[in-house]
């Protein structure tokens, strides 16, 4: 029998911490994007095919930097790298408020914020949980990125609220100051990279009964070109990815559709609110479920949310209807991130995990930056965004096949 190592484990420190980090970063960036795609297209003469592709600046951005980010992670002390993200991150909303030309906002986005967010976002921070459980890693990486979704829930009402009162200039200052404030204390109070750093082991278990990896610890060196190899990390890529494209799709043009239809901002940021909320609350509850349940049938549950929520804002058009078709897609994108990351520790074990998930960027790009300017692109041609919601339920379908085609249980240790 594994013996507990005392009564409290520091790794639910860890996942406090890391949920607080993601909050801000993911907050402070994605969310907060699709309530500005309207002000920013008036403020910088452009139409919104044209200033969504700063969001996927952010998605390329992340992609180059992965397979060195994932390595550095795995290699380096994480402290330093997250609070270089955080710094640039602040910077970078500072530098976006103050833009006044299109190519302002490009780089501001590409060179301070994707960077910011990339380093402090959700890579180093699903490295970090998956550290410190094995065992427990669903549960905790659910509860960790909880504050992922929730910050969409909190934040995009806070901003909207700022932007009407205040102007979204000054929105993005005071978000900045917010995210310096509360993020680099988080960081230097009380993240510590690996148990072994504390003279402990994984969910607080002693060494020598530890659960173990689905893969043994290996010297064995990832590149680019074997990552290319690897069947399973294409189904994972393919499988994600398309839930990945139907998100960015859906959540960040979703506040415009309600506004072009006659709602008001605050009644559409409801919208944003009940997805979010749904989603923070699917984040630890897939989590949990994918610790007891069959993780295949799990993804499938989510991606049924998903295609049914979509469908949802397709038919209906009246609030209630698309609050209940809002709170449907959050249920099942919510639990798209930590399924993700626990489907890639639990095939490759934590130490290959950063790597991994590094070496992926480049290869989910497609799916990471085409889903925003491909939705925007069809509004400007048909002036809804209607068909473009309808085109990524096929998304959720090829997910639906190849995730047929994974196998994961085979690979877990029993």
């Amino acid at each position: 029998m594994a013996e507990r190592q005392g009564l409290f484990f520091y790794g639910w420190v860890i996942v406090a911490l890391t949920f607080v980090i993601q909050f801000l970063a993911m907050g402070s960036t994605f969310y907060v994007f699709g309530v500005l795609l309207k002000p920013l297209t008036e403020a910088l003469e452009a139409d919104r095919f044209l200033v969504s592709l700063g969001l996927s600046s952010q998605m390329v951005v992340g992609a180059l930097l992965g397979p060195w980010l994932g390595n550095a992670v795995a290699k380096y002390p994480i402290r330093p790298l997250m609070t270089v993200g955080i710094v640039l991150l602040a910077v970078g909303l500072v530098a976006v408020s103050q833009s006044t030309q299109l190519w302002h906002f490009y780089l501001a986005f590409a060179l301070l914020t994707s960077v910011g967010f990339t380093l402090a976002g959700p890579l180093p921070n699903a490295a970090l949980v998956a550290n410190w459980f094995t065992q427990k890693r669903g549960t905790a990486m659910g509860i960790s990125q909880f504050g992922v979704t929730f910050s969409g829930a909190l934040l995009v009402p806070l901003f909207t609220w700022l932007m009407i009162d205040f102007g979204w200039r000054s929105a993005l200052v005071m978000f900045a100051v917010g995210v310096t404030v509360i993020g680099l204390p988080a960081i230097w109070i009380g993240l510590v990279k690996t148990p072994e750093e504390k003279q402990l082991a994984p969910d607080g278990v002693q060494v020598s009964t530890t659960f173990t990896d689905a893969k043994p610890k290996s010297n064995s060196v990832w590149t680019f070109r074997r990552a290319l190899a690897e069947k399973d990390i294409w189904l994972i890529a393919i499988v994600m990815g398309s839930g990945f494209i139907t998100i960015s799709a859906v959540l960040l043009s979703i506040h415009s559709h309600m506004t072009d239809a006659g709602m008001s901002d605050m009644r559409a940021s409801t919208i944003i609110a009940a997805m979010t909320l749904t989603g923070a609350i699917a984040k630890p509850l897939f989590g949990i479920l994918t610790d007891y349940l069959n993780k295949k049938l799990v993804i499938f549950i989510s991606i049924g949310a998903q295609f049914f929520g979509v469908s949802g804002f397709v038919l209906f058009d009246s609030y209630i209807s698309l609050i209940f078709a809002a709170g449907l897609f959050g249920f099942g994108y919510g639990a798209q991130m930590p399924l993700f990351n626990i489907l890639v520790a639990t095939i490759y074990g934590r130490e290959d995990f950063p790597r991994v998930i590094g070496l992926m960027g480049p290869m989910m790009l497609p799916f990471n930056m085409l889903g925003l300017p491909v939705a925007t692109l069809v509004y400007e041609r048909f002036g809804s965004y209607i068909p473009a919601y309808a085109g990524v339920l096929v998304f959720c379908l090829v997910a639906t096949i190849c995730l047929s085609f994974l196998k994961i249980e085979n690979k877990e240790v029993n």
